[in-house]
């Protein structure tokens, strides 16, 4: 038992004898307890007690190094870094690990989402990011007493998608085992929303957070471009443990590349002089590289997110994207005739079969391109396993779905590749409410119908509020950029992965926050007790 005497606890034993009462038994134990409050450690000898941890520490990690383990190492590495940004009183350490997340995901890709951090555990870094961010989150949150969730539509549905699925897994992993736990990645990931919304309220951790984004994005041309123009060297040089660094997912990297767009196009008239360098020259980058991908989804989200910036007046990126795609067409045109090459086999034609292949549903459409005759077959192969997935989960299970961890390719390969003994290792079916019709039936289903609706109307009323707010116009930005990833992730694997999930629920924490914020209130730093964490 404890109180409070003076500021300072005083115990209580079982006898009834309190502290003050023992220590007054012995006057050798009060003279000790006296000159401990008293008298502070001398800095020499704390210096040394410092310098002696850290050289056991140091000949402790050289000795595991030698012996080729890597977890003391890894630790040691990241208490350091952790007491370095302590120090600096500047953004959250959770904050810069957000960043790093973003960054590792954007640029790397799939590579980097393969990176096993603890030898011999198959325990990723976005697994590892999440539980530390969460945890220090959560403890910040206790010493500031404030809660990491806002009183709105978007956190309280999300909420339920958590509890939905948290009750879901809790059968699930039981018959499914490890396979349920990363099916149920698609709603945990969820956490880093709420992470990157509690930390946006931080000054300086909302300003890393932006100019993470900015910069991450920025950067993607480059390493996007290279690893097309020389992919050996990215697939057998640039490895870490064997696996590829930096390895993109196509239509992943469209999308990238068209929220690169969005969030670089500068506010301002485009100018010779502010094209090279500039952020002009990178979104236009950005967008062509993205329209030469094919990817169709991603075309959908980019015209839906700008179809939103035009709801504010803002019809720039409309323009731009019109502008390059009429310029593009008249240079094909162009060098087509003067190389009297048939129009069929340029480039241009094959983008244009890409977005009319949009339409063609059956996939029966004769395509002319080598570069998008693949598109038909792309569609009966979603169709097929669309198909396959309702009708399976809505005769066995149609409220709660099949499951985490249950097989819903099963009856697609089947049915789609009957004669094939290749394993078939998708386990999405390229669809996200199809992915939660499956694993949590109607209920899912509906939960993430409104979320899609509350943020479409949030979007809007960003829009409106720009008209007359030009500042709105950055939260604007952000929402219209989650919108390229929500439309992408109805036609294609986005949310059930950690290289577009992670990315997006944490620029949607970001957007959320400057959206709902006050224009003339500033972010609120967390106490002083709880940055010095």
């Amino acid at each position: 038992m404890m109180t409070e005497t003076a500021g300072m606890p005083e115990f209580i034993a079982a006898d009834g004898v309190t502290q003050e009462g023992f220590v007054g038994l012995c006057p050798g134990l009060r003279r000790l307890r006296r000159a401990a409050v008293l008298a502070p450690m001398h800095p020499q000898l704390r210096n040394a007690l410092v310098v002696l941890a850290a050289g056991v520490l140091a000949v402790w990690v050289g000795i595991s190094l030698a012996q080729e383990k890597h977890f003391i190492a890894s630790v040691a590495a990241l208490v350091s870094v952790w007491a370095v940004l302590a120090w600096t009183r500047g953004p959250l350490a959770e904050a810069w690990l957000l960043g790093f997340l973003v960054f590792g995901y954007v640029i790397g890709n799939r590579g980097f989402a393969q990176i096993t951090p603890i030898a011999g555990l198959p325990l990723f870094l976005s697994e590892l990011g999440l539980a530390v961010a969460v945890a220090l989150v959560l403890l910040r949150g206790a010493q500031s007493r404030f809660l990491p969730v806002q009183s709105d539509w978007l956190n309280g549905l999300l909420l339920l998608w958590l509890a939905l699925g948290g009750s879901r897994i809790l059968w699930d992993v039981r018959q499914h085992g490890f396979m349920a736990l990363r099916d149920f990645a698609t709603v945990y990931y969820v956490l880093y929303f709420f992470a990157a919304q509690a930390l946006a309220r931080h000054a300086a951790s909302h300003r890393l957070l932006r100019t993470t984004f900015l910069v991450t994005f920025a950067v993607l041309p480059i390493p996007g471009l290279l690893s097309h123009l020389f992919p050996d060297f990215f697939l057998h040089n640039l490895l870490v443990s064997g696996v590829p660094l930096i390895f993109y997912k196509g239509d992943l990297m469209s999308t990238f590349l068209f929220i690169s767009f969005l969030l670089l196009l500068p506010g301002e008239r485009f100018t010779w002089r502010g094209l090279i360098p500039g952020r002009w020259l990178l979104a236009l980058i950005s967008l062509v590289f993205g329209l030469l991908l094919l990817s169709r989804a991603s075309m959908v989200g980019l015209l839906v997110a700008c179809g939103l910036i035009a709801c504010s007046g803002r019809w720039r990126p409309l323009g731009v994207i019109a502008t390059v795609c009429a310029t593009g067409l008249l240079a094909v045109f162009v060098v087509s005739f003067l190389q009297k090459k048939d129009f069929r086999d340029t480039r241009a034609y094959a983008i244009y079969e890409a977005a009319a292949s949009i339409a063609d549903f059956s996939g029966t459409r004769d395509y002319q391109s080598d570069d998008s005759g693949n598109k038909g077959d792309n569609n009966r192969f979603r169709l097929v396993w669309w198909r396959n997935v309702a009708v399976e989960t809505a005769t066995t299970s149609p409220l709660f779905g099949l499951g985490f961890g249950a097989d819903l390719a099963a009856g697609f390969v089947r049915e789609y590749y009957p004669d094939s003994n290749d394993d078939f290792s998708a386990r999405s079916p390229h669809n996200i409410f199809l992915t939660a019709f499956g694993r949590m039936g109607a209920a899912g289903v509906l939960v993430l119908l409104a979320v899609y609706t509350t943020l479409f109307f949030s979007t809007l009323r960003t829009a409106r509020a720009a008209r007359s707010d030009p500042t709105r116009q950055s939260a604007l930005t952000l929402q219209a950029a989650c919108w390229v990833v929500l439309i992408s992730a109805c036609f294609g694997v986005v949310l059930e992965g950690p290289m577009g999930a992670i990315p997006f629920w944490i620029l949607l924490g970001l957007a959320h926050h400057e959206a709902t914020r006050s224009s003339e209130s500033p972010n609120a730093p967390l106490p002083a007790s709880a940055a010095a964490l």
